[in-house]
């Protein structure tokens, strides 16, 4: 039987022990009793496991090790229930499964969430896991946890007020590699291939363009250069499906937006063709014209003015300097100026 990486807690770096599926189960059937905690104070106080049986959660580690040994989804504010879940893995031919609630199912403005674990009836390669990771993901709409192979997913705990709920599937352990599932998560993957080829040819937009006196820094490129593209998007609220990404505003389950690498200067742009979507312009944008069109409505001034004061404070401070230091410039050349007439 297969075991996965196990800790006390999410501050565990060392030391760690490891579970197998038999006793994974006995902790969804019976979550330790935390009480009147909030979700946030529980968390830290919740046992992990990992997708893996590495020696520890290191990415680094995981990777170099490559044994993965667990499938798991994360369903965040799913319309999806226990039963709906349930069915579709089995339509899959996955039987061997664990369905549970989160701590924060259901509670406040939060809507249905749970996390799924698939037994393995052998250990998988990375890059077998991240395919079959990708596309599951996709089949539920769900965070895509194969961009991160290191995350650990929280056992259940039971609060004051929860609503706890989970569902196992007692089947045989699933085969991936001798799959439909694989076969069809290889070919979603050339589907998306072949998307962003085409959308390599997309024209890249101009950069806006901001006049810098003396020594000031450019806010856009601190923008650009401060935020990775895939947490930038999750804050927005897109889905990871694969190398895709699917926009909050979409009605559909094909993720349609990419990131692209420029053949010319080599960095990152975004791309979308979701007519849904207000950043799909018909041109690659980078960072700071995707904030500025979700969050500012496309006003390029006021969010330069907004993004610096807030998130760039030091380099707002700085700029404010060169730009007085420049003026007092101006002023004492037009003195000049006017003393040598």
């Amino acid at each position: 039987m297969l075991n996965f990486l196990h800790g006390k807690s999410h501050n565990v770096t060392a030391d760690f022990t490891y579970i197998n599926w038999h006793e994974l189960m006995l902790k969804i059937e019976n979550p330790i009793n935390l009480g009147a905690l909030t979700v946030k104070e529980a968390k830290a106080k919740s046992p992990v496991i990992a997708a893996t049986d590495a020696p520890n959660k290191t990415k680094e580690t995981i990777l170099q090790h490559d044994n993965f040994t667990l499938i798991r989804l994360d369903l965040d504010d799913t319309k999806l229930d226990l039963e709906s879940i349930a069915d579709t893995l089995e339509g899959m031919a996955i039987h061997s499964y664990i369905i549970h609630s989160t701590a924060s199912h259901q509670q406040g403005d939060k809507g249905n969430r749970y996390r799924i674990y698939i037994q393995l009836a052998a250990s998988i390669t990375y890059e077998v896991w991240a395919l079959v990771e990708s596309y599951l993901s996709y089949i539920f709409m769900a965070d895509d946890c194969a961009k991160r192979p290191q995350q650990i997913m929280y056992l259940p705990v039971r609060l004051k007020g929860d609503t706890y709920e989970y569902k196992i599937g007692a089947g045989s352990a699933f085969d991936v590699c001798a799959s439909q599932l694989l076969q069809k998560a290889r070919a979603f993957l050339a589907e998306q291939q072949q998307q962003i080829e085409q959308a390599s040819q997309i024209p890249i937009k101009p950069t806006y363009r901001t006049e810098l006196l003396g020594k000031q820094v450019s806010i856009i490129d601190a923008v650009n250069s401060a935020y990775s593209w895939h947490e930038l998007l999750l804050c927005y609220g897109y889905k990871a499906q694969g190398k895709a990404y699917l926009p909050p505003e979409s009605t559909s389950k094909q993720a349609g937006a990419h990131i692209l690498t420029s053949h010319t200067d080599g960095k990152e742009r975004y791309y979308s063709h979701h007519e849904s979507d207000p950043c799909a312009t018909g041109l690659c944008i980078d960072k700071f014209d995707f904030m500025v069109m979700r969050s500012y409505q496309g006003d390029y001034k006021r969010a330069l003015k907004q993004i610096a004061e807030t998130y760039f404070p030091d380099l707002h401070k700085h700029n404010l300097k060169e730009y007085k230091i420049h003026k007092q410039n101006k002023r004492s050349q037009t003195l000049f100026m006017g003393a040598k007439l």
